[in-house]
C-alpha cells in the first residue's frame, strides 16, 4: 500500500496568484509592513464573508489566508485588501521576526538587513521560484529557527560586534558583516535564479545537504504564546488559532478585543500566532482573556499547540480525510503524551503541507485508512493503515500507557520501539494484531 501520488509542492496562494483545492481558491496575505490594524483585521474578516467561504487561516510562518474564493471574487478581494490601506508583500519571501525593532532580548534588527536584500532582489522579479525564500533572525523572543530557507541570516555577537552567520541551503555557514551578507545572499539568489525557476539553493554546488537530517530532529519552534516585554515598558501578547484556522467571525472578534484592549497593532506571527503589541500590563491579560474565552490557545503548554493539521477533507482535493475536524479530538486523547517533547502532524495526504519537517507522530492519510511515521515527515508514510475512525480510540489508548518516573512522552515512544514493538505508532484494531509498521 503507498499513499496517493501528491501533486506538487510547487505553488503558493499568493496574493496574486491564488490557489485552488477542494472549497475554491485560496488567497495568501502578508502584510508588507508585517502589521494590520484592528480595523484592518475587521474589513479583511468582512471581506472573507463577502467573497469567500468565510474561513481564515494564519499559516505556520505567519501569513494571512482566505479561503473559498471563485474565480469572480478574487479582484474583489483583493481590491478589498487595498482599499482597507493594506501593502500585500509581493516577489520574493523575505521572513523576520514580527517583532524586530521591538524586542528588546534582540541581538539587532532585522529590518535594515532584510530591506537591503529586498531592494537588490527586485530585478530578479519572475526569475525566481515561489517557494524560494530568506529568512533573516534578528535573534530575540521570538526565532525563525523552525522557517526553512534558501538563504538564512542569523544574528551573532562577536568580539568585532554584530556579525551575521549566513547559510545558502545546507552549506556550511560563514560568519560576515551586514553589508557583506546583504552582498552574498543577492549573489546566492542570483546564481538560483540562473538555474531556472524549479531551481532551490540546495541546486548550488556546494549548498546541498551533506547528510540525512538526524531522526528526531523536526526543527518545530514553540508557538509564541503567552506576553513578551517590549521597548518602552509595553507588551506584545500572543494568542494562537486552533490549528492556524478559524471562522472570520472569530477574525473580528479578536479584533475588536484588541482595540478594546489598547493594542497599537495586530501581527501573523509563526506558527499560527496572532500577536497584539503595544499593549500595557492590563490590556495584555485582557486581550489574553478574552482569546481563551473565544476558545484560542493562550498557554504554551496547551495540548493543541503540539499539533500541526492541514484543512484535510472536503476543502483540499488531495485529501484522504477530515484533518481538521480530527484534530481538537486527537489532542484530548493524546494530551498526556504532550508534554513539550512530542509533535504530532495529522496530514490528510502525503504533501504534508501543514508541517513539512518531520514529527515525532505523522499521521498520513491513504486510500486505504491512515497510516504512521515515526520520527519522519508524511513523505515516508507505508502501510498498512487504520480507518479513519478508529484513530481516535487507538490514540487514547497509546496516551494510557503507563511512564516511567521523569519518562516524557517522546521517550515513551522510543522505549516502545526499542522494546521491539512495531515502530511508528503501534496502532492496533482489536486484539493485539500491529496495523503499522516500518
Amino acid at each position: 500500500m503507498s499513499p496517493r501520488p501528491p501533486a506538487r509542492r510547487g505553488a503558493c496562494p499568493a496574493f496574486l496568484a491564488p490557489m485552488e483545492t477542494g472549497d475554491g481558491l485560496i488567497l495568501r496575505l502578508v502584510p508588507a509592513e508585517g502589521a494590520i490594524s484592528s480595523g484592518q483585521l475587521r474589513g479583511l474578516s468582512r471581506a472573507a464573508i463577502a467573497f469567500g467561504n468565510s474561513m481564515m487561516e494564519i499559516t505556520a510562518r505567519g501569513s494571512l489566508q482566505v479561503r473559498g474564493l471563485t474565480a469572480e471574487t478574487v479582484a474583489p478581494l483583493q481590491d478589498a485588501v487595498l482599499a482597507l490601506g493594506i501593502t500585500p508583500r509581493l516577489g520574493l519571501a523575505i521572513d523576520i521576526s514580527p517583532l524586530s525593532g521591538l524586542d528588546p532580548r534582540e541581538i539587532a534588527d532585522a529590518r535594515p538587513l532584510a530591506q537591503r536584500i529586498r531592494e537588490g532582489a527586485a530585478g530578479l522579479a519572475g526569475k525566481l521560484g515561489p517557494k524560494v525564500s530568506v529568512v533573516v533572525d534578528g535573534g530575540g523572543a521570538i526565532g525563525l529557527a523552525g522557517h526553512k530557507a534558501d538563504v538564512r541570516l542569523v544574528a551573532m555577537r562577536s568580539s568585532a560586534g554584530v556579525r551575521w552567520s549566513m547559510t545558502i541551503g545546507s552549506g556550511a555557514p560563514e560568519l560576515l558583516t551586514e553589508q557583506d551578507a546583504a552582498a552574498l545572499a543577492l549573489d546566492a539568489l542570483s546564481r538560483i535564479a540562473a538555474l531556472g525557476r524549479r531551481a532551490r539553493a540546495t541546486d548550488l554546488p556546494g549548498c546541498a545537504a551533506t547528510q540525512p537530517a538526524t531522526s528526531g530532529e523536526d526543527g518545530t519552534p514553540s508557538p509564541p504564546l503567552g506576553t513578551f516585554s517590549l521597548a518602552g515598558g509595553r507588551f506584545a501578547c500572543g494568542i494562537g488559532l486552533p490549528f492556524g484556522a478559524g471562522a472570520a467571525g472569530l477574525f473580528a472578534a479578536l479584533a475588536d478585543a484588541a482595540e478594546k484592549a489598547g493594542a497599537r497593532d495586530l501581527r501573523p506571527a509563526t506558527e499560527r500566532v496572532l500577536l497584539a503589541t503595544g499593549l500595557d500590563a492590563e490590556g495584555a491579560h485582557a486581550f489574553a482573556a478574552e482569546a481563551r474565552r473565544l476558545g484560542c490557545l493562550t498557554a504554551p503548554d496547551d495540548p493543541r499547540a503540539f499539533i500541526a493539521a492541514c484543512p484535510g477533507s472536503p476543502a483540499c482535493v488531495c485529501a484522504h480525510f477530515p484533518a481538521r475536524d480530527l484534530a481538537p479530538n486527537v489532542a484530548e486523547a493524546l494530551a498526556p503524551l504532550l508534554d513539550g517533547t512530542v509533535t504530532v502532524h495529522l496530514s490528510a495526504c502525503a504533501k504534508g503541507c501543514a508541517h513539512p519537517a518531520p514529527a515525532t507522530l505523522t499521521f498520513v492519510g491513504m486510500d486505504e485508512g491512515i497510516a504512521l511515521v515515526h520520527e519522519g515527515a508524511p513523505s515516508g508514510a507505508r502501510g498498512p493503515a487504520i480507518a479513519v475512525d478508529a484513530l481516535v480510540a487507538t490514540l487514547a489508548t497509546l496516551a494510557a500507557t503507563s511512564r516511567a518516573p521523569g519518562e516524557t512522552g517522546r521517550g515513551l515512544l522510543a522505549r516502545m520501539q526499542e522494546a521491539g514493538l512495531p515502530a511508528g505508532l503501534w496502532l492496533r484494531e482489536g486484539n493485539d494484531k500491529p496495523m503499522v509498521k516500518t
